[in-house]
Protein backbone atom coordinates (compact mmCIF):
# COMPACT_ATOMS: atom_id res chain seq x y z
CA UNK A 1 0.00 0.00 0.00
CA UNK A 2 1.29 3.23 -0.58
CA UNK A 3 1.19 6.10 1.59
CA UNK A 4 0.87 9.50 1.24
CA UNK A 5 4.10 10.34 1.93
CA UNK A 6 5.59 8.04 -0.68
CA UNK A 7 3.21 9.03 -2.77
CA UNK A 8 4.04 12.68 -2.51
CA UNK A 9 7.77 11.54 -2.33
CA UNK A 10 7.20 10.24 -6.14
CA UNK A 11 5.67 13.45 -7.07
CA UNK A 12 8.27 15.13 -6.03
CA UNK A 13 10.84 12.92 -7.73
CA UNK A 14 8.66 12.85 -11.00
CA UNK A 15 8.75 17.02 -10.98
CA UNK A 16 12.69 17.08 -10.71
CA UNK A 17 13.09 14.44 -13.19
CA UNK A 18 11.25 16.85 -16.05
CA UNK A 19 13.32 19.69 -14.79
CA UNK A 20 10.33 21.78 -13.76
CA UNK A 21 10.83 24.66 -11.28
CA UNK A 22 8.61 26.82 -9.40
CA UNK A 23 8.60 30.08 -8.13
CA UNK A 24 5.80 31.60 -6.30
CA UNK A 25 5.28 35.75 -5.95
CA UNK A 26 2.60 36.88 -3.11
CA UNK A 27 0.09 39.62 -4.77
CA UNK A 28 -0.50 42.14 -2.00
CA UNK A 29 -4.44 42.51 -2.27
CA UNK A 30 -6.94 44.98 0.12
CA UNK A 31 -9.51 42.76 1.04
CA UNK A 32 -11.66 44.86 3.18
CA UNK A 33 -13.87 43.11 5.40
CA UNK A 34 -17.38 44.93 4.73
CA UNK A 35 -16.74 43.22 0.23
CA UNK A 36 -14.78 40.18 1.24
CA UNK A 37 -15.86 37.89 3.77
CA UNK A 38 -13.27 35.46 3.71
CA UNK A 39 -10.08 36.83 2.66
CA UNK A 40 -7.15 34.79 0.22
CA UNK A 41 -3.52 34.67 -0.51
CA UNK A 42 -2.98 35.67 -3.82
CA UNK A 43 -0.08 34.68 -5.63
CA UNK A 44 1.44 34.65 -8.65
CA UNK A 45 2.95 31.16 -9.41
CA UNK A 46 5.67 30.44 -12.71
CA UNK A 47 6.61 27.21 -13.81
CA UNK A 48 9.94 27.28 -16.01
CA UNK A 49 11.55 23.72 -17.55
CA UNK A 50 14.26 24.63 -20.18
CA UNK A 51 13.42 28.13 -21.67
CA UNK A 52 9.77 27.38 -21.49
CA UNK A 53 7.72 29.18 -18.71
CA UNK A 54 4.40 30.38 -17.65
CA UNK A 55 2.58 31.92 -14.86
CA UNK A 56 -0.52 31.17 -13.55
CA UNK A 57 -2.61 32.81 -10.57
CA UNK A 58 -3.19 30.76 -7.63
CA UNK A 59 -4.96 31.25 -4.55
CA UNK A 60 -5.14 30.21 -0.74
CA UNK A 61 -7.94 30.18 1.49
CA UNK A 62 -7.25 32.31 4.48
CA UNK A 63 -7.29 28.74 6.72
CA UNK A 64 -3.94 28.57 4.83
CA UNK A 65 -2.33 31.76 6.87
CA UNK A 66 0.45 30.60 8.71
CA UNK A 67 1.35 31.41 12.39
CA UNK A 68 -2.44 32.38 14.09
CA UNK A 69 -3.26 28.43 13.57
CA UNK A 70 -2.06 28.01 17.45
CA UNK A 71 -3.67 31.39 18.77
CA UNK A 72 -6.58 30.61 21.20
CA UNK A 73 -9.97 32.05 20.97
CA UNK A 74 -11.51 32.44 24.34
CA UNK A 75 -13.07 35.91 24.19
CA UNK A 76 -14.76 38.05 20.90
CA UNK A 77 -12.15 40.03 21.78
CA UNK A 78 -9.66 37.43 20.69
CA UNK A 79 -11.41 36.50 17.61
CA UNK A 80 -11.56 39.79 16.17
CA UNK A 81 -7.60 40.19 16.77
CA UNK A 82 -6.91 37.25 15.15
CA UNK A 83 -9.65 37.59 12.42
CA UNK A 84 -7.77 41.15 11.41
CA UNK A 85 -4.08 39.21 11.67
CA UNK A 86 -5.27 36.87 9.22
CA UNK A 87 -6.95 39.39 6.97
CA UNK A 88 -3.79 41.64 7.23
CA UNK A 89 -1.78 38.48 6.27
CA UNK A 90 -3.90 38.05 3.22
CA UNK A 91 -3.57 41.27 2.15
CA UNK A 92 -0.24 42.00 2.67
CA UNK A 93 1.73 38.36 2.51
CA UNK A 94 2.98 39.69 6.18
CA UNK A 95 2.36 37.51 9.52
CA UNK A 96 2.78 40.56 12.03
CA UNK A 97 3.81 40.28 15.83
CA UNK A 98 0.61 39.76 17.06
CA UNK A 99 0.19 39.91 21.15
CA UNK A 100 -2.88 38.05 22.67
CA UNK A 101 -4.11 37.18 25.70
CA UNK A 102 -2.66 33.91 25.27
CA UNK A 103 0.37 34.27 22.94
CA UNK A 104 2.61 35.33 20.49
CA UNK A 105 3.09 35.04 16.68
CA UNK A 106 6.28 35.61 15.15
CA UNK A 107 6.74 38.10 12.24
CA UNK A 108 8.06 37.03 8.93
CA UNK A 109 6.87 36.07 5.43
CA UNK A 110 4.09 34.35 4.68
CA UNK A 111 5.02 30.88 3.03
CA UNK A 112 4.88 30.12 -0.76
CA UNK A 113 1.86 27.32 -1.23
CA UNK A 114 3.18 24.10 -1.85
CA UNK A 115 4.17 23.10 -5.60
CA UNK A 116 2.41 20.05 -5.08
CA UNK A 117 -0.69 21.73 -4.30
CA UNK A 118 -0.59 24.50 -7.17
CA UNK A 119 0.83 21.86 -9.82
CA UNK A 120 -2.56 19.42 -8.89
CA UNK A 121 -5.40 22.28 -9.21
CA UNK A 122 -3.36 22.99 -12.72
CA UNK A 123 -3.32 19.45 -13.48
CA UNK A 124 -7.29 19.07 -12.61
CA UNK A 125 -7.99 21.89 -14.63
CA UNK A 126 -6.46 20.36 -17.18
CA UNK A 127 -9.35 17.79 -17.52
CA UNK A 128 -10.99 20.32 -19.75
CA UNK A 129 -9.13 19.13 -22.61
CA UNK A 130 -11.56 15.98 -22.15
CA UNK A 131 -14.98 18.49 -22.96
CA UNK A 132 -14.46 19.33 -26.42
CA UNK A 133 -17.37 21.98 -25.55
CA UNK A 134 -17.97 24.20 -23.52
CA UNK A 135 -21.74 23.01 -23.04
CA UNK A 136 -20.80 19.32 -22.38
CA UNK A 137 -17.90 20.86 -19.92
CA UNK A 138 -20.46 23.14 -18.04
CA UNK A 139 -22.98 19.84 -17.69
CA UNK A 140 -19.72 18.00 -15.85
CA UNK A 141 -19.17 20.75 -13.62
CA UNK A 142 -22.50 22.22 -12.56
CA UNK A 143 -22.27 25.67 -15.06
CA UNK A 144 -25.48 26.92 -16.70
CA UNK A 145 -24.69 26.12 -20.21
CA UNK A 146 -25.66 29.77 -21.01
CA UNK A 147 -23.68 31.06 -18.27
CA UNK A 148 -20.73 33.68 -19.78
CA UNK A 149 -18.81 33.36 -16.39
CA UNK A 150 -18.72 29.64 -16.53
CA UNK A 151 -17.73 29.89 -20.28
CA UNK A 152 -14.54 32.10 -19.13
CA UNK A 153 -13.68 29.93 -16.85
CA UNK A 154 -13.80 27.19 -19.06
CA UNK A 155 -11.93 29.18 -21.39
CA UNK A 156 -9.08 29.96 -19.10
CA UNK A 157 -8.95 26.56 -17.93
CA UNK A 158 -8.15 26.08 -21.73
CA UNK A 159 -5.71 28.49 -21.71
CA UNK A 160 -3.60 27.08 -18.22
CA UNK A 161 -3.93 24.15 -20.24
CA UNK A 162 -2.62 24.95 -23.46
CA UNK A 163 0.53 26.88 -20.99
CA UNK A 164 1.00 23.99 -18.94
CA UNK A 165 1.39 21.43 -21.78
CA UNK A 166 4.23 24.30 -23.21
CA UNK A 167 6.05 23.59 -19.96
CA UNK A 168 5.92 20.32 -19.83
CA UNK A 169 6.71 19.82 -23.74
CA UNK A 170 10.16 22.35 -23.17
CA UNK A 171 8.09 25.01 -25.64
CA UNK A 172 6.42 22.74 -27.66
CA UNK A 173 2.36 21.39 -26.86
CA UNK A 174 2.36 17.54 -28.54
CA UNK A 175 2.62 14.11 -27.92
CA UNK A 176 5.59 14.49 -24.96
CA UNK A 177 3.95 17.41 -23.29
CA UNK A 178 0.83 15.14 -23.45
CA UNK A 179 2.25 11.98 -21.76
CA UNK A 180 4.09 14.21 -18.67
CA UNK A 181 0.36 15.58 -18.34
CA UNK A 182 -1.17 11.88 -17.82
CA UNK A 183 2.15 11.04 -15.42
CA UNK A 184 0.94 13.90 -13.17
CA UNK A 185 -2.77 12.93 -13.27
CA UNK A 186 -1.62 9.11 -12.93
CA UNK A 187 0.58 10.36 -10.11
CA UNK A 188 -1.75 12.80 -8.40
CA UNK A 189 -4.80 10.49 -8.38
CA UNK A 190 -4.82 9.51 -5.12
CA UNK A 191 -3.61 13.25 -4.06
Amino acid sequence: MTTTTDNKQALREYIESLGLTYQATFIPMRQDADKVKHPQLHWAVTFTSGSAFAQFPYSQGCGHVKGYEKMPVKTPYDRRIKEQAIRHTCETGRIERTIGQFGIVKPGKQPAPDVLDVLYCLVSDASVRHAPTYEEWASEYGFDADSRKGEEIYRTCQKHTTDLLRVLGLGQVGRAAMDRLEKLEELFQDY
